[in-house]
This record gives C-alpha cells, structure tokens and sequence, in this order.
C-alpha cells in the first residue's frame, strides 16, 4: 500500500512533546531507594566557528583475543576491540594515519562516508586505490560537509575486518540543525558483531573451494561491544583454548532519563533482533538519516546498518537484559554451534550488580552441543528491513524522478566452471577485480576499457536518476551496500517487481545505503548521479563479497579524470603484489608470532 506524509516538521513537533510528555509524566515503580538527579540535557561536543582538521594515528597489528572466552588471533587498530571511535563534528576534516604493522597489505572504507571530492579514499582496493603495503604508512582524509549520523569504519582488503578491523563514525549535527538535540539526554555506542572462534584466513579456504557446496562459515557467537559469552563446553574443536566468562557489556543508566544508543552492526553474516527487556525503542535514525520518530518494541537491523534509538528509563530500579538475537533462519541451514541468544545489561543506578533476572519476549531452550539451536518464530520478519512504508525523512526529499538509467540486477549463486566453486552472481557476473589495478587508475586513460568480471557500469550523464531493481529470486536475504551515496528505497517486498503496478514508497521515501533484499523478493533504490568516483554497490555478508557479489559504477568518468589522483594515493600501486598472494583463498602472513597464529589456526569444515 502507498502512505502519504504529513509535514515533516509537524511529526517533529508532535513526536519530540510526546518524547518528553512520556518522560516527565511517566512513574517509575520503586524509587524509594534512590534520589533521582535533576533531568539535564547532555551538551554535545564544542563546535567552532570554523571546522577543524581532527587527526587519527592508528597502528594495524597481529594479536589476540578471547572477547567470549575463547582465545584467537586478531587484528586491531591501537590493539583496541572494537577499534578506536572516530567522532568529530560534521564539517570537520578527519585524517587518519595509518601505519600497517602487518605483514600483509590492508585498506579501510569509511562506510557511510560520501567521500564526495575525495572518491580516492573510500578504501576498495580494485576499485578505489591498491592495498597499503605491508610496514608502511598512508593518509586517508576526507570531509565531512554532506554527512550527519552513525555510521562505521572497516578494512576492505580480503576479509581483513572479520578478524577484528572495525569501530564506530560519529558524525555530529551543530546544535542549531540538529532536530534532536533536546530529544535525550544522553548516549551510548551499541556495536553488535557475530564472532568466529577461528581466524578468518583458515575458514576461507574452506569456504572457497568445492567442499563448501558454497556454504558460508556460521559464527559461534555474538558481541555487544566486543564482549560476550560462550560454553566452554560446546567448543568445537575441543582443543580450542577457552576460559569460562561472563564478561558483558554494561550500560550504566539514571531513572527517569532519556538515552541515544547508536546501534551499529558490524557482523560479517548476522542480522540480529535487538531489543530491551520491559522499555520501547522510539526509532530516529537510519544510516544517517533523521526520521520522523517510530516506536518498535525490538529492532531488526542488518549488517552494515545502522539505527539510532531512543530509551526512556522509566521502569522500576534493576537490572534488564540488553538482547541481540541473531537470526537462525538468516543463516545457512545446520546451524550446531551457537548460541543466538547475545546479552549485554542495562543497569539502574540503585539496583546493585546482580545479573538481571528480567525475561525477554521470547524464551528458547538452552543450547545442546552438536543440536541446532531452537530457533525463535517471530524472527523470520526480522532478516527483513523495518517496514519501510513505515519510516519517512525527517526533512522530505520528493522521489527521484524521472528515471534515466535502470538496471535489472539478478543475483545466483551457481558452481563456477573454472573451478568447480559456488560463487555469487549479479547478472551472471562472478566479479574478479584486481587489487594492483583499480578502476580509478585504469579511468586515467580516456581509452580505458574493462574485463567483464570487473563489472564496471559507466554513468557518464551529470543529474541523472539511476533505478537499481535487485531482485533475490532464491536462497536468504542479502543486505545490500552502495559506496558514495545515500539511495532512496523505492519497494520492497516478495515475488516480482512490476514497474507501474508494484506499490512504491513514493512520498518522502526512506534514504539509507544498506537495504535488505528480502528472501525471494526484490528491493528497488534510486540515486542521482552527482558524484564523481568509483562506487562499490555489494552484498555486505562479508563471505558473498569474496565469492563475488559485487559490481561497480564508474560515476561520471571524464569529471573523475579531470580530478587527477594524488600522488600518494598512485604510489600505492608502485608495490606489486606479495609473491604468494592470490585473491580470496586464505592469503596468510608468514611472520612468526601472532602472525603465525593465523598460519598454524585450525582449519574445519563446517556441517550445513
């Protein structure tokens, strides 16, 4: 059905009173035990009168870590997990230095970044720029002018950020455009991961290679800040080294306060359930955008995305269970290692340290080692996006219109010929980019012409609508990403797509850059073409980009070459590829260590 929306500044209005109505008139059941402090507004970073040129040093490097209790190698950013937080105010340039320490070369994307006038930093090796060779350093800088909200970094060299390359972007609104400013009065950072007890270059070798039947790798658990629990018990293999903990996220909260939680999901496969036992989630953002607020009692949220929540403590002073439940039915089938149920604890002030006895919406059977978890029946919903006829714009943008470029995109997974693997297809293109060789440097020469598995898609008109039909007629969802811009979501739904008869979202239609195909359906994004580069648009399950579910948009190419590419960013490419290196097949560092850590890990093959 199509919903039409009223002002945008009328829901604002009407949705921050209720906000504030529901904190002030709401009665806490038992504080008898607690003063409660004066309600006072949190004040956001200062801001200048001029922007500032806020500046990073990270230093990438082998270690290891047991955030659930079992202990594996890494790779980490300033030997933090998650990695360091980048928060400025919009407008802001951030320079971040990056010494690569590892033996191995690496890059990072800056997810959610336009990277509008600095298309050579976005971070895709094959695309973008060629890798950050190993022991040396490289810039990245960028602006912020056009960007607002949550957002998160990772690396973007094979499948570097499964290991541990993640963290969070904070993009800050100045108090005189920010429609929430006196919405809450504080906020946390919620980052959810799955996580692998087995380093990421073994697992890959598995999964690419005929014996996987194109199974991907199954998590064994799940973090909430880099922190989780798992049963020492149903470890597999038994030998792995794992000591009982019950380390858990916390968040320490005030009766009667409202909080901002950022929630970002930086898993390689999992859509996660998230909620807070006994309190609602009053919905404003989405991948940056600010929404007319939307109340859900849990949260489906996808990987790559990310939502910005709004919790008012108003229940009686104690403990409740934070919940991330990963969705069993979004994952490939024989599932017999993990628990979907991931917990942090959300702590009244008053209420002591005792583990929260709360219950949750919905009780499964504790987990029996080599038994598929019970799965829940409310989470099939949930590998799909919000109701996006429910989720509008706080500031209206009408539908891009009319249509000047649309692409039909199909994606199949199939076994390849060459090599007897089950890769993923967009339009029966298995994508095959070289790293040594990125489309920008190759867009230098007029003459430039590209292999079909690079899957390059020119856009050569300025201010052109481009309409991209994913359509997903087998197998689960995919969370689709597009680099350098925010797309509108036009439909979304099961079956087919028929243009003119298929309801759209055609008034103030949601604006994000990762949206869910929905199992056997179809998702439907526009954008306008404004932004020289070169443009990843993929699936963000982490293993379907290595199998190739990936292609790119060379956005207005004689504009791009008209740029240039600095003169660091070429010298990238003046250092060929690591002798043993060959793309997505468990490319392991030789250093001794932690290094060899990744070399000697345990290689398994997974049941589905």
């Amino acid at each position: 059905m199509q919903t039409t929306s009223p002002s945008s500044w009328l829901w604002q209005s009407i949705a921050i009173l209720l906000l504030t109505l529901t904190l002030l008139l709401s009665t806490p059941l038992s504080h008898s035990s607690h003063n409660t402090p004066a309600l006072a507004h949190a004040q956001p970073p200062a801001f200048t009168d001029t922007p500032r040129n806020r500046i990073f040093f990270w230093k990438v490097t082998y270690s290891t870590l047991a955030p659930d209790g079992v202990t594996r190698p890494v790779i980490l950013v300033n030997e933090k997990y998650p990695g360091p937080k980048i928060e400025v105010n919009r407008g802001d340039y951030v320079t971040v230095i990056v010494e690569n320490a590892l033996d191995v070369p690496t890059s990072f994307h800056w997810h959610g970044m336009t990277m509008r006038g600095d298309p050579w930093y976005d971070g895709v090796p094959g695309m973008n720029q060629c890798p950050i060779p190993a022991g040396t350093n490289f810039t990245y800088a960028f602006g912020t002018d056009d960007v607002v909200g949550t957002h998160w970094w990772h690396a973007h060299f094979e499948n570097q950020y499964i290991d541990g390359l993640v963290g969070a972007i904070i993009i800050r609104d100045p108090p005189a455009t920010n429609p929430f400013l006196h919405a809450y009065d504080e906020e946390r950072n919620v980052i959810l991961t799955d996580w692998y007890h087995q380093a990421t270059g073994p697992l890959l070798q598995t999964y690419m290679s005929p014996a996987s039947n194109g199974h991907e790798p199954v998590p064994n658990s799940g973090l909430i800040n880099g922190k989780g629990t798992f049963n020492c018990k149903n470890v597999i293999p038994a030998d792995l080294p794992c000591t009982p903990t019950n380390d858990r996220a916390i968040f320490h909260v005030l009766p009667n306060r409202r909080y901002r939680l950022r929630i970002i999901n930086t898993a390689a496969a999992s859509s996660f359930l998230f909620s807070i036992d006994g309190h609602q989630l009053l919905v404003i953002e989405a991948d940056g955008t600010d929404l007319n607020p939307f109340m859900v009692d849990s949260l489906p949220i996808n990987t790559g995305q990310r939502y910005s929540v709004i919790v008012v403590t108003n229940q009686e002073v104690a403990n409740y269970w934070m919940r991330a439940e990963i969705g069993m039915d979004c994952l490939p089938p024989g599932v017999n290692n993990l628990d979907p149920i991931v917990l942090g604890e959300v702590r009244y002030a008053g209420a002591g340290v005792a583990p929260p006895t709360s219950v949750g919406r919905w009780v499964p059977k504790p987990p029996v080692k080599g038994q598929e978890p019970e799965k829940n029946p409310a989470f099939a919903a949930a590998c799909q996006d919000l109701d996006l006829f429910a989720l509008h714009p706080l500031k209206p943008v009408p539908i891009l219109e009319p249509i000047t470029n649309s692409y039909d995109v199909k994606m199949t997974f199939k076994r390849n010929p060459k090599d007897n693997i089950v890769r993923g297809y967009l339009n029966d293109i298995t994508f095959e980019g070289d790293a040594w060789n990125p489309t920008i440097v190759q867009n230098l020469n007029e003459g430039a012409t590209y292999t079909v598995a690079e899957h390059v898609m020119r856009l050569d008109r300025r201010d052109a609508v481009v309409q991209i039909i994913l359509n997903n007629p087998k197998g689960g969802e995919h969370p689709f990403h597009l680099h350098g811009h925010t797309f509108q979501i036009i439909a979304q739904g099961q079956g087919v797509y028929e243009e003119g008869k298929t309801p759209i979202n055609s008034i103030n239609p949601l604006r994000r850059d990762t949206a869910t195909v929905p199992k056997d359906g179809f998702t439907v994004i526009r954008f306008k073409v404004d932004n020289p580069g070169v443009w990843s648009l993929h699936c963000h399950i982490e293993w379907h980009v290595t199998t190739g579910l990936v292609m790119q948009f060379l956005e207005l190419p004689d504009e791009l070459r008209a740029m240039g590419i600095p003169k660091h960013v070429g010298k990238l490419c003046e250092t060929p590829a690591p002798p043993r290196f060959k793309a997505h097949t468990g490319f392991m560092p030789a250093a001794p260590a932690a290094a060899a850590a990744f070399a000697n890990a345990t290689i398994t093959t997974i049941n589905h």
